[in-house]
């Protein structure tokens, strides 16, 4: 009877930690694009515009996107809690860093001191989210996406640049981690790995564009509103 008492305590703490963390599995939707973005462009400007158009872009992104959430609410689905913590971290859009060599080379992989690499920048977001992502839902709701990008810059022509956008670490936010941590003091929100979708990286290029007066750019491709999806299911974090 004690043994039996034993794991029946076992599986009761086992079903509160499962339903506390909000399960096993974490289940949401990746809608399909109906063609990929290029992640790479060659303008008609010298590497020195093109580092100026990098710069101007991030500038009038960061201030757009932090007028755009500095103050919005999170709407989704949740109770009061994750209400909160989502709007939180979607208050921190606009936030990512902009960084050149000699900036925070410990904390862009070392990409910037690599040879060749001279001119590039690199988005750093830690804590500060990218966007509301056009590709990943979980229950009708678009999922706040992390990532960072490695911006290169090489000269193909004394008059023409080519731009390269790499993403490293693309994730979402996708549930509520309701045990305490002692970062966030409290519940905070949990990350699971995705696969990079072609559009952030697009439309940094198409921000360099504009600022560039690139007119021969397609337009960008993202899901139509009934596209369809694939469900993708990530463990929990542990």
């Amino acid at each position: 009877m004690r043994m039996i008492a034993k794991s029946v305590g076992f599986l009761i703490v086992l079903a509160l930690a499962i339903a506390a963390s909000g399960g096993e599995d974490v289940l949401f939707q990746e809608k399909v694009l109906p063609r990929a973005n290029p992640t790479a462009f060659d303008f008609d400007a010298s590497v020195s515009e093109v580092t100026n158009a990098v710069r101007r872009s991030h500038d009038e992104w960061s201030h757009e996107m932090s007028k755009k959430y500095g103050s919005k609410t999170w709407n989704g689905v949740g109770d009061a809690v994750s209400r909160r913590v989502h709007t939180r971290r979607l208050q921190m859009i606009g936030l990512e860093n902009l960084v050149w060599k000699g900036d925070a080379d410990s904390l862009t992989r070392g990409l910037l001191t690599k040879p060749g690499n001279e001119n590039d920048a690199y988005l750093l977001g830690m804590e500060a989210p990218y966007c509301e992502s056009e590709v990943y839902f979980q229950n009708g709701q678009r999922l706040i996406y992390h990532a960072d990008f490695h911006i290169h810059l090489a000269s193909v022509a004394s008059s023409r640049t080519r731009v390269e956008i790499t993403t490293y670490d693309p994730r979402v936010a996708a549930g509520i981690d309701r045990r305490f941590s002692p970062v966030s003091s409290g519940p905070g929100l949990f990350t699971v790995e995705v696969a990079p979708t072609t559009v952030e990286e697009y439309q940094i290029l198409l921000g360099i564009g504009r600022i560039l007066g690139a007119t021969n750019m397609p337009q960008l491709a993202i899901p139509e509103v009934d596209a369809s999806a694939r469900q993708i299911v990530r463990p929990f974090p542990k």
